[in-house]
């Protein structure tokens, strides 16, 4: 049995402030975590499918989910609270380093790849858990008046990378009245409610600290490493909320 003093120490490492802020921490693993991002609207018909499926993920260090919610589908009816004209920018900008020519919804890409593997398959059953080709280390301090989330990230030097670090959101609800899905009460899970980027430096690690709002509903954040040139992911980590 570990002396009290120890035990008492390891658990203010592990949560600090008490009911005035939280903190916790995570480190990427030696093997690569495969990112899952869903592209969505609820003002698509087919998305609420899509949107079921990444709701039965769980985020560990198997896997990584968030859903980008996209705005190009407003104008037929329905305007998705959560969507973002970025959202959508940046959905063109992986299917073109991606090499496709279409983008559409629902769609799911698995480490910067499009995947249609989810309609009645398991799409990372073949995902290779290769050796991580970058290390994240986050650290999250939840306080009334938002979060910050330190981040340290490494990265090959040969590769042109980026980090990103988004803010999601679990248990949001939706009764859609207008548009495609007319009279539908949509759930979703990690929704990105916000989201921002670092170039990871080549001959050092990336040290930032990021700020996020006070969030509506439960969450997490979620960091990853992807290559600039060609949209792969390197490395992806999750971090759920502290618990204070």
């Amino acid at each position: 049995m570990m002396p009290a003093k120890p035990l008492l120490a390891l658990a203010a490492a592990l949560c600090a402030g008490g009911a005035a802020a939280a903190e916790c921490t995570a480190s990427s693993g030696p093997l690569q975590t495969p990112l899952v991002e869903l592209y969505t609207s609820e003002g698509c018909s087919s998305c609420p499918p899509a949107d079921r499926w990444l709701g039965t993920l769980k985020q560990s260090a198997d896997t990584v989910a968030i859903a980008y919610h996209v705005d190009y589908w407003d104008y037929i009816g329905w305007k998705d609270r959560f969507a973002e004209p970025r959202n959508g920018q940046r959905q063109r900008n992986k299917v073109a380093l991606s090499g496709g020519r279409t983008v559409y919804t629902p769609q799911i890409m698995i480490n910067g790849r499009d995947s249609r593997a989810w309609r009645g398959n398991d799409p990372l059953a073949n995902v290779p858990r290769e050796a991580a080709r970058a290390q994240i280390q986050l650290t999250a301090v939840n306080a009334p008046t938002g979060a910050t989330v330190t981040v340290r990230a490494t990265a090959p030097r040969d590769r042109q990378t980026q980090l990103v670090v988004a803010r999601y959101e679990n248990g949001h609800q939706s009764e859609v009245k207008a548009g495609e899905n007319r009279g539908e009460t949509l759930n979703h899970s990690f929704v990105v409610r916000d989201w921002e980027t670092r170039p990871v430096p080549t001959k050092a690690p990336l040290n930032a600290d990021i700020h996020f709002l006070p969030p509506e509903k439960a969450g997490g954040v979620v960091a990853f490493v992807e290559d600039v040139r060609s949209g792969d992911v390197l490395q992806a980590l999750a971090l759920p909320d502290c618990r204070s």
